[in-house]
This record gives C-alpha cells, structure tokens and sequence, in this order.
C-alpha cells in the first residue's frame, strides 16, 4: 500500500527507515554491549495489565526488563560478537537484566511460574556465553549473590557471637583476676620500679 501523505503529514523520520532501523540497531548495542546477565522471555499471550505488572515487579526487584525488536536487537548482537544469538528470539521477545545473573534468572523462572502460560524463558547471555533455556533454569535454581553473602557474614559473625557468651561466663572471672593484678602491681611495686628501683631478687 502506498503513503500517499505529503512530507508535512508523514511523521518525522518516515521517509529514511534505514536510518531509524540504525539508530534503533545502535541504541541495542549500547544497552547490552555487556553481553551480561541478559535474559530472553518470549510473550505468548499477555495482555495489557499483564505487561504493566510484569514490568512493576522486575523493578521492584532492582532490575530492567526491555522489549525489544527481534531483527535489530540480534544484528546489535551479531555486531558485538555473538554469533548463536538467533536461538534467543523466538517471537516476541523481552530482556530481563540484572548485576547479578542469578538474580536475572530467578526473576524470569518466577515471572514465567507467574504468568503461567503466557510467558516462556528462551535462554540468556552472561559474560557473552549463550544459555539455553535448561541453562537459565538451573541457573536460577543457585543462590544469588546476596544470598551467599548473607550467609558468608553469618559464619563470621557466629564465633565472634559465641566469644561474646564465654567473656559473660567463666571467662568473664579470669579476665577480672588479671585486671585486678595489672592495678595491685600499678598501685605497689610496679611504681617503685618505674622511678629507677631495682626489684628485688
């Protein structure tokens, strides 16, 4: 069908697609050029009110989630490098991203639990390896990164809890006995010996 709008009516930029389709092109490749942390869900049915929840609950949870256009987004990857990026579009796709890949997949694993039916994981990219779909579900079967740190500082605060109980305890009667030697000596013959006295034999 041919436009037959006059270039006052056409929108700006209509009559140079190649131009556009390269700034989109561009701009996909700025956005992933990390090639990390990326992962790939395909919409099989979500409505409207379901796009807006989706995309509430992704950055409740500190990550950004783009949908993106399929031909461009994988010359964009093709361009950065990823030569089996086909494999990850498979209809309309979206771009989950997160700082921690674990956390990426945990979010499509439950967005796609969530949305049971209408919304399917199709792999992902992290450090510029491409993941298949059983890759990103095994993967957010792992804990993420604060996870791990969560229980890293509990190991290290768990001693340090328990040295804390003994100094209350026995310990606590030992301690006070040297406390009370260092001031008996401080108050007696540990004077005497400051001032230049020999101690005696």
């Amino acid at each position: 069908m041919v436009d037959k709008r006059t270039g006052a009516d056409k929108p700006k930029g209509a009559d140079k697609p190649n131009r556009i389709n390269r700034l989109l092109k561009d701009k996909a490749k700025k956005d992933f050029e990390g090639l990390t942390n990326l992962v790939m869900v395909t919409n099989l049915g979500l409505t409207s009110s379901d796009n807006s929840e989706m995309r509430t609950e992704v950055r409740g949870k500190g990550a950004k989630i783009q949908v993106v256009r399929n031909r461009l987004t994988m010359q964009a990857f093709q361009e950065l490098g990823v030569e089996e990026v086909r494999k990850l579009f498979d209809g309309p796709t979206a771009i989950i991203e997160a700082e921690d890949p674990v956390v990426a997949a945990k979010l499509a694993d439950e967005l796609c639990k969530k949305f049971d039916k209408k919304l399917a994981i199709v792999g992902g990219l992290v450090e510029g390896k491409v993941l298949s779909k059983k890759a990103v579900e095994e993967l957010a079967k792992s804990k993420s990164k604060p996870e791990l740190l969560a229980e890293v500082s509990c190991l290290v605060t768990s001693p340090g809890a328990r040295i804390a109980a003994q100094a209350k305890g026995p310990g606590a009667k030992v301690a006070g006995a040297i406390k009370a030697l260092i001031e008996k000596l401080e108050k007696g013959g540990g004077g005497a010996a400051a001032e230049g006295e020999k101690p005696a034999a």
